[in-house]
């Protein structure tokens, strides 16, 4: 962890005074779910996707809890604001309670070291392996993560970067912590959502590989198929999109349509943080104005 302070139920409090009951059976069987927010130049990516995600999250394994939307936002931006953080990535947790109604749920927020991949696996691919495993309730980013543990262990003694997780029907679904993109060239497709996690990066990189004039289509992709693509990345908030060199023994070249993805992404998170700079410039000014007025 970063920074001095962490949030508990909205109460911003020293990480000196962090501490977990070892008798807490949600924390010891992993009931709760989490979201992974970026932090650059000061300024938090997609909160609010982010919150909305961790609500879903928690409705679909019926995680009961008392807190609003629009207050959590407000505490992870004080979380930012009182670290006095640059860059960083911020995890929220929302933990189950023992009562139907929620009313001792928890929600923590930490600090913690961001995440920059080695320039150079952007420009010749990263390394993958396949691992026969899925997720238990797919959809739900929750903090059981043991098949996604096993899968990248084994994925890093293996000197790769991701494992892509491979289900009982033979199809590739997604990365450990990412998204998965094949192409034949021409259109890309994806994984279907109902089978995978909804990541928010995922949803804005589909916007903009839309905005481009390139057909994005959701379709399952059986490992007997990997032969016919022609390219493969993964999307996650720390590494936007990843392209794949290598899944086992197979290489895969970067087609220029992946390259094209990955620059128009990157123009597009510059734009989004450009204006929302301005917007908070402009905040500021009609802030200074309005303390001013008579």
């Amino acid at each position: 962890m970063i920074g001095r302070y962490f949030v508990h139920n909205g109460t911003l409090k020293d990480i000196a005074q962090a501490q977990v009951s070892l008798g807490d059976i949600n924390y010891a069987y992993g009931y709760g779910v989490y979201e992974s927010l970026k932090i650059r130049k000061g300024h938090m990516f997609f909160c609010q996707q982010h919150v909305a995600r961790l609500w879903h999250s928690a409705e679909i394994i019926g995680i009961a809890h008392r807190f609003e939307r629009a207050r959590v936002a407000q505490w992870l931006q004080q979380l930012v604001t009182k670290n006095q953080v640059e860059d960083a990535n911020l995890k929220v947790m929302l933990i189950g309670g023992s009562g139907n109604r929620g009313e001792d749920a928890n929600l923590y927020a930490i600090l913690l070291n961001p995440l920059f991949p080695p320039r150079n696996l952007y420009r010749q691919g990263v390394a993958t392996i396949t691992w026969r495993g899925e997720r238990l309730y797919p959809q739900a980013k929750s903090l059981n993560m043991l098949s996604s543990t096993l899968a990248y262990r084994q994925a890093r003694a293996a000197g790769a970067y991701d494992a892509l997780m491979v289900n009982q029907r033979g199809q590739v679904t997604e990365g450990t912590r990412s998204n998965l993109f094949a192409t034949d060239g021409s259109v890309i497709y994806t994984p279907p959502a109902a089978e995978t996690l909804a990541g928010v990066t995922k949803s804005t990189v589909m916007q903009t590989i839309a905005e481009l004039g390139i057909g994005i289509k959701e379709r399952s992709l059986p490992m007997a198929e990997l032969h016919n693509w022609r390219g493969l990345f993964l999307t996650s908030t720390s590494s936007k999109v990843m392209p794949i060199g290598r899944v086992d023994e197979r290489h895969f070249a970067i087609p220029e349509l992946v390259r094209t993805v990955m620059q128009s992404y990157e123009a597009f998170l510059k734009d989004w943080l450009n204006n929302t700079q301005e917007t908070d410039r402009q905040t500021e000014i009609e802030r200074a104005v309005t303390d001013t007025s008579p």
